[in-house]
């Protein structure tokens, strides 16, 4: 999953790109179709209403052709905001349209699925995020309908980070829009743990900033005090810096007004997969797990060691830049490309919640799993 820092794209500074698909409605504009290894991509902007008027925004859509479409459409809410992707040097990689392909968008169509997603690019909350993306997969869905001749005939939402917090306002809402839900590092777990959490790091995060306080021991009683502020353990220390500055730097901005914690009450099958030194998200959803309702239709699948982005993520060159730009010691970064993955969780995880939905067999119970191993 590829990330980006909030700088946002005009649309009048898009490249030219191929006259729209005949087959397109004309919410689609500028679609651009290729086809390749039996998948057929378009890639071009979508009209989606924010407030009373129509905003362009890039979208990819990808589906099967040298096998059976399934009936099923995934869609896929990437993380943060939205806009530009960077590598490691801040050189532009990409746009968040395709941030999920190596995550969820290539399994998803190797298994017979439609797979699409949208840059919302400005979108900062979960349930404006969510407005959004309900938007857009309406459209998609009456697209992918002319062109393969039918209505999905269901529909799954997966989302990371900022999109893992959208997928959980899909989750609940009582509309059931989706057939079942994916959250990967979820953002609005509970928004009174985090804001007790930001408090805590901001005020323990001084003493063992390793930039004023280098060659502190593991054992060390305010280097233990920090682990249980922020929630991971003390072997994660190298990458605490990130999470841990900008908590510190939050606190010296005016209040702002927290967004809506989520509800607890979810309508559809949902998974969710987390790293345990997700510094980022992981006590949050820990604690969502423990009111999650009903605990029937929700699944917490935690890899150990992984965090908030998987080592062999696209997205984390963005990290490791951000974090250069915060002026955090290299090693933050280094630690950040070296880390395991949950991708392959993530992708069993999607494939027992198919497996939920479509066939009526519950997942496996919640559980921890090392990277790789499978659940069972």
């Amino acid at each position: 999953m590829r990330l980006f820092l909030p700088l946002f794209l005009a649309i009048c500074f898009l490249l030219p790109v191929a006259a729209q698909s005949p087959s397109a409605p004309s919410s689609f504009q500028h679609v651009q179709e290729t086809s390749a290894d039996g998948v057929v991509e378009a890639k071009g902007l979508v009209l989606l209403l924010i407030g009373n008027a129509p905003v362009a925004k890039r979208f990819v859509l990808r589906y099967p052709s040298g096998t059976p479409w399934n009936g099923g459409l995934v869609i896929g809410a990437h993380g943060g905001s939205g806009g530009n992707n960077f590598d490691s040097t801040g050189k532009v990689i990409g746009t968040d349209e395709t941030a999920l392909d190596d995550v969820i968008g290539r399994h998803a169509v190797a298994g017979g699925f439609a797979y699409a997603s949208v840059d919302r690019d400005g979108a900062v909350s979960a349930r404006d995020g969510m407005r959004l993306t309900d938007q857009f997969a309406d459209l998609i869905a009456a697209n992918v309908a002319t062109r393969l001749g039918r209505p999905p005939a269901r529909r799954y939402l997966v989302g990371l980070s900022m999109g893992g917090g959208i997928t959980r306002a899909a989750a609940e809402d009582p509309a059931k829009r989706y057939a079942g839900t994916l959250i990967i590092a979820g953002a609005n777990g509970d928004v009174p743990t985090r804001a007790d959490r930001q408090q805590r790091m901001a005020a323990l995060w001084p003493a063992v900033d390793p930039r004023t306080h280098p060659g502190l021991a593991d054992d060390d009683t305010q280097v233990q005090a920090f682990a249980k502020a922020i929630g991971t353990p003390v072997a994660a220390r190298r990458l605490w810096p990130y999470t841990a500055t900008g908590a510190v730097n939050a606190a010296t901005r005016p209040p702002q007004r927290p967004e809506e914690n989520s509800s607890g009450r979810i309508w559809v099958p949902t998974l969710e997969v987390v790293g345990t030194w997700d510094d980022l998200v992981y006590p949050e959803i820990l604690a969502y797990d423990k009111r999650a309702q009903p605990a029937s239709l929700h699944r917490l699948y935690q890899v150990d060691g992984v965090w908030h982005m998987s080592g062999d993520d696209d997205g984390t060159p963005s990290f490791m830049f951000i974090a250069t730009k915060m002026g955090l010691d290299p090693d933050v970064a280094k630690a950040m490309s070296e880390g395991p993955s949950y991708i392959p969780t993530v992708r069993q995880a999607f494939d027992l919640l198919v497996r939920w939905v479509e066939n009526s067999q519950p997942a496996p119970p919640s559980q921890t799993v090392k990277p790789g191993e499978r659940l069972r």
